[in-house]
């Protein structure tokens, strides 16, 4: 059983995937299995796999190419093919950030075991530094789940990633390790990955997801654990109104406003009426 399962979504990937391979091979923690599952492909992703396998014999490499649901659907199949202790996510566009992250993950493991443990991401292009040192920021705003390693037994007792959020399906699972104090979670300040920020969740916002969001923290009263649980409401109702007007999940989003609406939170009821009529309009508003 190899220790980490490295699971790589993929689709038309050419452009990119050498670097992403390079920076796994590149390694020097060597106790690990390659797990690449491609959605079809129809530019040269298949044969820089090929390649790559005949270059790097010593590395078990895993490949199913199918068509698929997403990217959360290959990630399942992933989990599923996968046989490694720890999981880990990256994408066809994305980079170790340097030869030794590996090797600094189980180090800090062996000093103190979590299930899962997470550092620092930096966008590619915008070189932006993503550091989600506190817990309040996860609870907030998520995690890049380039940055996270997960124990293989988190997937068996929660499951798999939803697939009802095509773009924040990570952030949902994230969310409930860190919602259930069974589970031990720990930051290390190391910079894991360059992530790729031109893959479809990078450009787009999973509005069905965040219109739950504050409902889901407030399930498991992590709202008390946010740093501003007023912005965090403010913008799952505003999710439900854009649902509305784009005409779209309707019965998801007014479960959430509904709810909203009737919990004790502290908008007056003159702001909670206001906030169900606009609903009201958008939902009736011809599209």
């Amino acid at each position: 059983m190899p220790y980490f399962s490295i699971i790589i979504p993929l689709y038309n990937c050419a452009n990119t995937l050498n670097n992403t391979l390079q920076s796994i091979s590149a390694q020097t923690f060597d106790d690990y299995e390659l797990v690449l599952v491609d959605g079809g492909s129809t530019d040269d992703t298949l044969r820089i796999i090929t390649d790559f396998k005949n270059a790097n014999s010593p590395i078990k490499t895993k490949l199913l190419s199918e068509p698929d649901k997403g990217i959360y659907d290959a990630m399942n199949k992933g989990v599923d093919m996968a046989a490694g202790q720890r999981l880990y996510f990256m994408g066809g566009d994305d980079r170790f950030r340097g030869p030794d992250v590996l090797a600094a993950i189980m180090k800090a493991l062996e000093q103190e075991d979590a299930d899962l443990i997470y550092g620092n991401v930096e966008g590619i292009s915008s070189k932006i530094n993503y550091k989600y040192d506190t817990e309040s920021k996860v609870l907030s705003k998520g995690i890049h789940h380039q940055s996270a390693f997960y124990k293989s037994s988190l997937f068996q007792q929660i499951g798999k990633y939803d697939l009802r959020f095509p773009i924040a399906a990570d952030y949902h699972f994230t969310l409930k390790v860190f919602l259930n104090d069974h589970y031990r979670k720990r930051y290390v300040d190391l910079n894991i990955a360059l992530y790729g920020e031109g893959g479809y969740s990078s450009q787009q916002f999973d509005y069905k997801f965040f219109s739950g969001h504050y409902r889901m923290l407030a399930a498991y009263n992590g709202t008390a654990k946010l740093a501003d649980p007023q912005e965090c409401l403010d913008n799952s109702i505003y999710c439900c109104l854009y649902l509305a007007g784009k005409k779209k999940e309707l019965a998801y989003a007014w479960s959430n406003l509904l709810y909203y609406l009737t919990c004790k939170t502290k908008p007056h009821g003159v702001y909670k009426a206001k906030i169900f009529l606009r609903m009201l309009m958008w939902t009736l508003k011809p599209a």
